[in-house]
């Protein structure tokens, strides 16, 4: 399976509204890092500790204003 294939079977398992919310499906960038946290995420870490970096749709200011 491709990269963007493990990705988009990752976040099928994700149900953190951060993440499905900002994160860039269409971006080639950091795709590695993409797959290790979101991996991460589903072994029930929280995306806000370990890799908001790859939140690429999140504003530059952050959430907090939503």
């Amino acid at each position: 399976m491709d990269k963007k294939g493990q990705i988009i079977e990752l976040l099928m398992q994700i149900t953190d509204p951060v993440v499905l919310e900002f994160f860039d499906i269409e971006s080639d960038e950091m795709l590695d890092e993409k797959i290790e946290i979101l991996q991460r995420c589903v072994n029930g870490e929280n995306i806000m500790e370990i890799g908001l970096h790859i939140l690429e749709k999140m504003p530059q200011d952050g959430i907090w204003d939503m």
